[in-house]
């Protein structure tokens, strides 16, 4: 069963995607860092190691999260405006399943077009 840490985790915790390749952790830190103080950032990586175009930011505040969408959706790193969302795209409200790990894959299971298998948890 999962733990009221875990679903308070998905309500701090936001989507980032369309990342130029050469934007890495250290860069969204500093980034989302504006918006509030952070518990984690992750890019998600392909089978080889790669970095994907997307990836996570964890807040330590769920305060934080609008603030940040609001401040930092369609801004531009290396050219490319990023896309800012809630972890669960327009179901931002959902109850935390139990059943489902934390895995890229499960997170973007309601954009299918972004559904992946990576070693990216969150």
């Amino acid at each position: 069963m999962s733990s009221p840490g875990r679903c308070e985790e998905a309500d701090r915790t936001l989507f980032v995607g369309n990342l130029e390749s050469r934007v890495r952790e250290e860069i969204l830190y500093e980034l989302f860092l504006q918006a509030g103080p952070l518990t984690k950032v992750t890019i998600c990586k392909d089978k080889e190691g790669k970095p994907k175009s997307f990836g996570f930011v964890c807040f330590k505040h769920k305060e934080s999260v609008p603030y940040a969408i609001a401040l930092l959706n369609g801004i531009r790193l290396y050219g490319r405006p990023i896309k800012v969302q809630y972890r669960f795209g327009m179901f931002s409200n959902s109850v935390c399943n139990p059943n489902i790990k934390d895995s890229c894959t499960a997170l973007h299971s309601a954009a299918p077009s972004q559904a992946v298998q990576s070693s990216c948890w969150v």
